[in-house]
This record gives C-alpha cells, structure tokens and sequence, in this order.
C-alpha cells in the first residue's frame, strides 16, 4: 500500500502511477502498477521464502523503495506500507504487518 502523512490512499504524484515489485534471491518475479482507488497491489499465493516488496516512482525521493519480507507459513499474509511525506515527495517511513489469512 501507498499512503501519505495523513494514511490517506496516494495513488500518483503528477497523474503517475506508483509500480510495484517483488524480487526473490535478487530476480523481478512480479511487476504491478498500484491499483488507482486503493492505493494497494497484491501478490497472492507466495511459496515460504524471503522476498523484496518495493515501489518505485521518478518522481519522489528515493525513487525506489525497497522492504524485504519473510513469509514463514502458508497462511501468512504481510502487509507492506510505503508511507510519504507527500507535499515534499519524501519516503516517511515502512511498515510492515503480518497477519494470518483468513
């Protein structure tokens, strides 16, 4: 999920689009553009294993923000938050969230 200061959805900056990524042992395994109402993308149904969640934008600073994640049981879910400092288009902070599926 995208969010700014105010955990308000932040879909673009400028009319683009955030894209996110997810990696595994350094490789692209998915590429998703952030879905314009929710501020969110999903990669459902992970194998265990360690992954690299990011975002990335050419307009904010630092372009590309990465949060490594381990998923260690089949009914995990981990939540990613890239939150923003939006009129200065700083990354604020990660949070992160593990929850069990339901």
């Amino acid at each position: 999920m995208i969010r700014n200061q105010a955990n308000n959805a932040l879909t673009s900056i400028d009319g683009i689009p955030f894209l996110s990524f997810l990696e595994r042992n350094g490789q692209l395994i998915a590429e998703e553009t952030i879905e314009l109402i929710y501020a969110d993308a999903g990669f459902d149904d992970l194998p265990i294993g360690e992954y690299t969640v990011g975002v990335w934008h050419e307009r904010v600073e630092p372009p590309k923000a990465i949060c490594p994640v381990e998923i260690k049981a089949a009914d995990e879910v981990v939540l990613v938050t890239f939150v923003y400092l939006e009129p200065e288009r700083v990354l604020l902070n990660i949070q992160r969230l593990v929850e069990k599926r339901l």
